[in-house]
């Protein structure tokens, strides 16, 4: 089973359970910290194709994405109660899996509890102490905001090595 139909299945679990409470909790119960690509050359937000992208030393299906044809952002889980999450980011172009490329991105950080409310209950938000990567076609991450929390923002950019087209002659 993915993290992807985990997460869904948690989702809907919880919302399952919230159901029953008539005051009801409306905010997001999971800290996802959300990354979205760019362009290192431009500076502007890419779609990338054909990558996959797999938890590193997570036990049994840890694949997150499977080789989509335009991803532009996804969100990337940390492990509560751990202090390393590591993502690979697979790419499966035809030139590039054939040499083998991948690329990996490493986040550190400290899992904090939070008791949100009676409502919604408690969970994990996370800060993000560092983050290593390697250089293959990823040519830097930066972190918007090192606190991960339940609201929905762009936390993380990762800027890929994108080729300009050579204007026609």
């Amino acid at each position: 089973m993915t993290i992807g139909r985990i997460l869904a299945i948690a989702l809907i679990l919880g919302a399952a359970v919230s159901a029953c409470n008539s005051a009801g909790c409306l905010d997001n119960g999971s800290a996802l910290p959300l990354a979205a690509f760019y362009s290192s050359e431009t500076g502007r937000p890419i779609s990338v194709d054909s990558v996959e992208i797999a938890g590193v030393g997570a036990p049994g299906d840890s694949v997150l994405e499977d080789a989509h044809p335009a991803l532009s952002q996804i969100y990337l889980p940390m492990k509560p109660g751990a202090t390393m999450t590591q993502w690979a980011l697979i790419y499966r172009q035809k030139k590039l899996e054939d040499l083998g490329i991948t690329d990996t991105i490493t986040f550190n950080y400290e899992s904090i509890p939070y008791f949100a409310s009676e409502e919604c209950g408690a969970m994990y938000i996370y800060r993000i102490t560092g983050v290593m990567h390697t250089y293959n076609i990823i040519d830097s991450v930066t972190l918007l905001d090192s606190l991960i929390t339940n609201v929905e923002l762009e936390r993380i950019r990762i800027y890929f090595r994108t080729a300009q087209e050579e204007p026609a002659q």
